[in-house]
């Protein structure tokens, strides 16, 4: 009557505008076995019927389709099996959503029937009984579907008080809380929103409206979260186009909500395909020995080899992307895709290249944090996330990859910092890790001395920079720029003794010239600053304090 609408603003939009987060769908059926008078339509019905809720008043009348669902999908062997599936698929997803929102976050799991919710949160506790608890503030999984005291066995052990079910829905919401699964009939489907949600395990049939709120459930933003992710183990994909179908032309194109998970596995073999081409210049497979330590080490050494200037591909032209920036970007793809396709067992082949790939772009994002902070620089949320992850995986496996031993030297205090300590440092295995690593000590050193002269501070904040830009543009070897930052520490403390020693007339006084000129000697030998050029080095230094002389003694 009125025309074509002008505008729509369609799920599609809403995650174009960051409002939302597409949903991708992966099927992992687990066989059922019909009985001879039971077709899949009939199972279709009976949820229909079930979908309604179980008011005490329509209880006898939806008994019949009840019992279809339990007798199908309520299986005991089904509801074994099930529940490993579950339980894996989510001990991997959990992890690699920690990499996005720096928490394993939650999940749903909508059952059938409120018996087939109640056997089924048996079966994952006896898996892992440690997710149990009685307390309704503790424990990893718990189940909220609506009852009376008079329910049989086991629906009645779930049953709670109105509030009490409010305490667990509440939980869901709370990132920090330990509660990561609950399990549901139809309650919480529509009307309820959790941002750390990401994850919707549906063994039930679910059609039209319904099924589109409960995926629904998934697609909130919440921090870095990028994707959610639809389970079905019933068969809903003819259920889902057809849903699907009811929104607008653009939605059904991009499929926002539903997309099949194979595209993210395509994309993921790509990426890693790609990943390894960039990788190629380092043979980090054969640095493997099959301890935990090996992974870690070899990550750092591919890192490294990545941040490399003289790396090919690092000395990129104007407007064109370096190959360690490359290897970020492809990386974080990696990582977003991974997380969603994980379960996909086309893809066991790939654990390990994504593992080592992934461990290579935290290292990587240390690294540039070590970079940024030496600069005075704000360290992007994405590092920040990604340290905090990194701090997290050491200290629950307790092994920490010392930067100095993965390059080769020997951890030094400052008072290591001599002349030949730069020749040791300079014939590194990992010569550029040997940088980071001396520039992360002064650093260090420096904000600790000059935290209360912010001038001092940029200076040799500054003068460092300048260095590191010369050694990224391939103007210094290694060798040089080690050799200019144990220079830059012996000048910082030629400084201390000037600033510790002068006196307002020490220009005209001989003997506290004599001191201050011992001094100096004294900090040149513990350094082992060559003898014949020491002489030199006192005069220079006197002078450029005679030139200072006014400025300090103030």
């Amino acid at each position: 009557m009125f025309g074509d609408y002008i505008d729509v603003y369609d799920l599609g939009r809403a995650v174009a505008d960051g409002a939302t987060v597409p949903v991708y769908f992966e099927p992992r059926l687990v066989k059922v076995g019909l009985a001879p008078d039971v077709s899949e339509e009939d199972i279709d019905a009976a949820a229909d019927e079930a979908a309604l809720g179980l008011d005490v008043a329509e209880r006898e009348r939806i008994e019949q389709s009840v019992a279809v669902i339990n007798a199908v999908y309520g299986a005991p062997a089904r509801l074994k099996a099930l529940a490993a599936d579950i339980v894996e698929h989510w001990e991997r997803r959990r992890t690699e959503m920690l990499k996005f929102i720096e928490a394993p976050g939650k999940a749903m799991i909508v059952g059938g029937t409120r018996e087939i919710c109640a056997n089924l949160y048996a079966e994952i506790v006896a898996l892992r009984p440690q997710w149990h608890s009685e307390a309704l503030e503790k424990g990893r999984i718990k189940v909220v579907y609506s009852g009376v005291p008079s329910d049989p066995m086991p629906i009645v052990t779930h049953v709670r008080r109105e509030s009490e079910n409010a305490a667990v829905k509440e939980r869901l919401r709370t990132v920090d809380d330990e509660l990561e699964l609950v399990i549901v009939k139809d309650m919480m489907l529509t009307g309820y929103d959790s941002q750390p949600l990401h994850t919707l395990y549906l063994d039930r049939p679910l059609k039209g409206a319904l099924l589109m709120q409960t995926l629904a459930r998934v697609n909130r933003t919440y921090r870095s979260k990028e994707d959610g992710l639809l389970v079905v183990y019933a068969p809903l994909a003819e259920n889902l186009e057809k849903a699907l179908a009811e929104y607008s032309p653009g939605d059904q194109v991009t499929k926002p909500m539903g997309r099949d998970v194979d595209e993210a596995a395509a994309l993921t073999q790509q990426l890693v395909d790609k990943l390894a081409t960039i990788c190629a210049g380092f043979n980090w497979k054969a640095a493997l020995d099959g301890r935990p330590q090996s992974w870690m080490r070899a990550a750092t050494r591919m890192a490294d080899h990545l941040r490399r200037p003289d790396t090919p591909g690092n000395n990129a032209a104007e407007g064109e992307e370096r190959l360690d920036d490359r290897f970020r970007r492809l990386s974080g793809q990696l990582a977003r895709f991974w997380a969603v396709s994980s379960g996909s067992e086309t893809l066991a082949h790939l654990r390990p290249d994504v593992k080592f790939f992934e461990e290579v772009r935290v290292y990587m994002a240390k690294l540039d944090a070590e970079e940024r902070r030496s600069r005075g620089e704000p360290i992007p949320e994405e590092i920040q996330r990604l340290l905090s992850r990194l701090v997290a995986e050491a200290t629950e496996s307790g092994e920490i990859v010392d930067i100095y031993e993965a390059a080769g030297i020997p951890k030094p205090s400052l008072m290591d910092l001599r002349p030949d300590f730069a020749a040791r440092a300079a014939a590194a295995p990992n010569p550029h890790l040997a940088i980071e690593a001396l520039r992360a000590l002064l650093t260090e050193e420096s904000g600790a001395v000059s935290r209360h002269n912010m001038v001092r501070q940029r200076a040799f904040s500054d003068r460092l920079t300048g260095l590191m830009r010369k050694y990224t543009n391939q103007q210094l070897t290694s060798a040089e720029v080690i050799a200019e930052l144990i220079e830059m520490e012996i000048a910082r403390e030629l400084l201390a003794v000037m600033r510790r020693d002068i006196k307002t007339d020490w220009t005209v006084r001989d003997d506290v010239r004599a001191k201050l000129r011992s001094s100096i000697k004294r900090l040149l030998v513990l350094r082992k600053y060559p003898p014949d050029r020491q002489p030199e080095a006192i005069k220079l230094v006197i002078e450029q304090m005679e030139s200072m002389a006014l400025r300090y003694a103030a």
